[in-house]
């Protein structure tokens, strides 16, 4: 809890506060106030933590008095739009949180396939309206994640191997830097600052709206095959086989996740093709073994989107992540895989594995996103709601990671990441970072924007 000998510890007096407020469009939220309890968490409630103030912008201005204000009271900053990060970014103990979920402008122009949206517009909020005009940014499935947050970090989708990440696909940034400075970015305008936003964005400014190439998808062919745990090894030792010889168009995902009595693997499959060659392509997969559940079939794009995603369902939950990356499928890998499924502490707890492959997910790019690697990226998750259940989730999480490490990469995709220090981030990012770091030192000198995957400025 917020006391007020940390509000005079961080110089934000009552006065400050109304001067602040007489010049802002948005809420403030204090820590008296009664939506504070609600609004101050964050998706992960493994997060607990307590700013001074919230600042719930309505449009840019708001966001450039929102910074005036925190640069003039010495407060660290977190920007919050959907509010996901799995490392708790979109809040901060004893500071200001700029929460731009309020701003939800779009406008879309399909004769042009671009959409501009500002940064509170969520993933299903998106995925809604380019598809009435039969349109597709690449995008998750978890519907609540925020659009724009997402992107800046790469942007993962299922239709990734036909169309590149979400950050492939950003036409345009708006932006206001530390110094309150707003700044257009685009091709042939601040090339490095377009350059460094797509994949670690969120180290350079507050972005108040951007614009994305739209791609023409109507319907895809997808489902997924579910097999009791029992049959796991057999499945995936057949992936390790099937999956390099798959067309580059195809994903491909599997997990071990709950089922009421047991727990399963589910193989997830998504085709933006011809159904027909997608068909051909999936035999193999749906005739080596029978699953007790095919629900493979063509569908709407936007109800595959809706098919959800590895978290546990409706209610608060927190939760614990480790994620990298396997260049094969080894049989030690599989082998211990299935064994730390069968002694997970809680149905909520798993892995899920993505086979990257093609030229989007392998072959450079011009943009900031350093996660372009083909074979498994994984993540270890586990979920609870009680405080007595956290102990053993997180270290079952950690055993698993600790167990697979010797034979992963070292590469790890930025949105996965928790918390875990600067090693961490600069394997995210691999050769890039340096460069990152000097566009940094000429953006945010200061270092003004930490409260996220943080790429400190050069010294020199």
């Amino acid at each position: 809890m917020v006391t007020q000998q940390q509000r005079t510890k961080y110089k934000l007096t009552k006065r400050a506060v109304r001067r602040f407020a007489e010049h802002f469009k948005g809420e403030i939220i204090l820590p008296e106030d009664g939506l504070y309890s609600s609004a101050r968490r964050v998706w992960n409630h493994a997060i607990n933590q307590y700013p001074l103030l919230i600042a719930r912008c309505t449009d840019p201005r708001d966001v450039m008095r929102a910074l005036e204000f925190a640069r003039d009271n010495e407060l660290l900053v977190a920007v919050r739009a959907g509010g996901h990060s799995f490392a708790g970014h979109g809040v901060c103990e004893g500071g200001m949180v700029v929460d731009l979920s309020p701003m939800k402008k779009a406008t879309i122009y399909p004769a042009l396939k671009l959409i501009r949206i500002e940064p509170g517009v969520l993933g299903n909020e998106l995925d809604c309206m380019t598809q009435a005009f039969k349109l597709v940014v690449p995008l998750g499935s978890c519907p609540s994640t925020g659009v724009v947050g997402y992107a800046l970090g790469g942007g993962a989708s299922s239709i990734t191997p036909r169309f590149g990440y979400a950050c492939d696909n950003i036409a345009q940034l708006e932006l206001i830097t530390a110094e309150g400075r707003k700044i257009v970015t685009r091709p042939g305008e601040h090339p490095d600052l377009f350059w460094a936003m797509r994949g670690a964005g969120s180290n350079f400014g507050i972005v108040t709206a951007l614009e994305f190439h739209l791609n023409p998808l109507e319907q895809v062919l997808s489902g997924h095959l579910k097999y009791p745990i029992r049959q796991a090894a057999k499945v995936l030792a057949f992936i390790k086989d099937y999956a390099p010889g798959i067309p580059d168009d195809l994903f491909l995902l599997f997990a071990v996740l709950p089922h009421p009595g047991d727990r399963m693997l589910n193989v997830s499959v998504v085709w933006p093709g011809d159904p027909q060659r997608g068909e051909k392509v999936l035999t193999p997969l749906r005739k080596f073994l029978r699953p007790f559940e095919d629900t493979i079939e063509v569908r709407p794009y936007l109800d595959e989107q809706r098919s959800g995603s590895d978290s546990p369902g409706d209610g608060d939950y927190s939760t614990a992540r480790r994620a990298g990356h396997l260049d094969s499928l080894a049989k030690e890998s599989i082998d211990l895989i299935v064994d730390h499924a069968a002694k997970a502490p809680t149905e909520a707890s798993g892995i899920t594995m993505i086979y990257w492959h093609g030229s989007w997910c392998s072959e450079p790019r011009d943009d900031a996103f350093g996660f372009r690697r083909s074979g498994y990226h994984y993540w270890i998750h586990s979920y609870w709601q009680r405080a007595k259940d956290a102990r053993e989730a997180r270290l079952w999480v950690e055993r698993l990671f600790s167990a697979l490490a010797p034979f992963s990469s070292g590469a790890v995709y930025v949105n996965d990441l928790q918390d875990e220090g600067e090693e961490r981030i600069r394997a995210a990012y691999g050769d890039k970072y340096e460069r990152l770091q000097q566009i940094k030192r000429k953006y945010d000198p200061n270092n003004f924007f930490r409260v996220n995957q943080n790429i400190p400025p050069a010294l020199s």
